[in-house]
């Protein structure tokens, strides 16, 4: 008496589907199934049903489209490489999705990264990025050419919080934290300089002069000052007869009064806008021409 499964085999061979093969023997179709799938494993019989290759983990092709998958090649270029269209692809991909999962198509993390997609990631501006990127040797060229980083990098201290990625400075002056507009912004706003330069100049003017604070031919001016000795008959000039007898402008000759390297007195009878105007000695002012004009020769 012949087995149950050599009977679905012969059956099979002469051409009868699994129903049929159930009413034929009298057997639940679940049975026939069952064993219909064991024959074709052992190779008994031949699968009505091939396997299809896109689908089989085993295949060539499975792992070729799954590879490009997960590199994330596009759907057109992988179509060129196997000779398909682009919708072929795109069913092939949501049939292995169906059976094997979203991981097994989605595209896989490169190790490699553009400075773009780097700046995308750090959420940054690419240009101050390939800057610290290049001073700290992490740029590297692929084969087509293009600057690329290690995304491994990107996780660095030196690089995610270097103030040109953050975007974040704190000002020297204020101490207050800003965003940087541009990568040589020391201060976080005008404001803050001109009240930096305000504090600066009060402290210059209050201090003394001496050969450590002066520099330059103000010193030596201050040096040969300190030497003269004015005569009894000096003859006063204003502010403008000084600046043109020196050769200086009024600014800088004002400069040299509040930087108290010039002496200076108050006038009794000239005024302007209801205040005393400063008067200036005439020797004093031919002693800062002759040192302004030697500074020049040197």
């Amino acid at each position: 008496m012949q087995s149950f499964e050599s009977q679905v085999a012969a059956l099979r061979r002469q051409g009868f589907k699994n129903q049929a093969i159930a009413v034929n023997l009298k057997v639940p179709f679940h049975r026939v199934t069952q064993a219909v799938r064991r024959l074709v494993e052992e190779g008994v019989v031949v699968s009505r049903w091939p396997r299809a290759k896109w689908t089989d983990k085993h295949s060539e092709d499975f792992q070729r489209i799954v590879t490009m998958l997960r590199s994330g090649v596009t759907l057109a270029a992988i179509g060129e490489t196997l000779h398909l269209t682009r919708e072929r692809v795109r069913q092939i991909r949501e049939k292995i999705r169906q059976r094997f999962g979203d991981r097994m198509v989605e595209p896989r993390p490169q190790p490699y990264v553009t400075v773009r997609e780097a700046a995308v990631q750090l959420g940054t501006d690419p240009g101050p990025l390939r800057k610290v990127l290049q001073k700290n040797g992490l740029l590297t060229k692929n084969a087509r050419g293009v600057w690329v980083v290690r995304r491994s990098h990107l996780r660095l201290k030196k690089i995610t919080e270097h103030p040109h990625v953050t975007q974040q400075q704190t000002c020297k002056y204020c101490g207050k934290p800003f965003r940087l507009k541009h990568r040589a912004q020391k201060v976080c706003s005008t404001r803050c300089i001109r009240m930096h330069r305000k504090k600066a100049r009060e402290r210059t003017l209050a201090s003394e002069p001496s050969e450590q604070n002066l520099a330059g031919w103000h010193k030596d001016l201050w040096l040969r000052l300190q030497r003269h000795r004015p005569p009894e008959q000096e003859e006063w000039l204003t502010l403008t007869q000084a600046s043109a007898r020196c050769g200086l402008t009024p600014i800088q000759v004002n400069w040299l009064r509040l930087r108290k390297v010039l002496n200076c007195t108050l006038s009794e009878t000239l005024y302007w806008r209801e205040e005393q105007v400063h008067m200036y000695r005439a020797s004093e002012i031919e002693i800062v021409r002759k040192c302004r004009e030697d500074f020049l020769d040197d």
